[in-house]
């Protein structure tokens, strides 16, 4: 099935389409960027035996996404 019949047929309207695959985009983009940052934490971690930068990178990433989660969800209440 074509991704275009599929948005027809739910309905949605070219202008939502493209925030809507915008959106997907940048979800699986977040989760790949997340398993890269984990993963290369948990390497750097036991190649040196200490924390490295990018596990820094990592938890201040999920800090600031939990952070704007729980603004916006309190803001448009929800």
């Amino acid at each position: 099935m074509k991704i275009a019949s599929l948005f027809k047929r739910v309905g949605l309207k070219p202008e939502e389409r493209a925030v809507m695959i915008g959106f997907h985009s940048a979800r699986i983009s977040w989760l790949f960027t997340s398993l890269v940052l984990l993963a290369w934490s948990i390497q750097g971690t036991i190649v040196s035996g200490q924390l490295e930068p990018q596990f820094m990178v990592f938890t201040s990433s999920r800090l600031v996404y939990w952070c704007a989660y729980l603004y916006y969800r309190k803001k448009f209440g929800g």
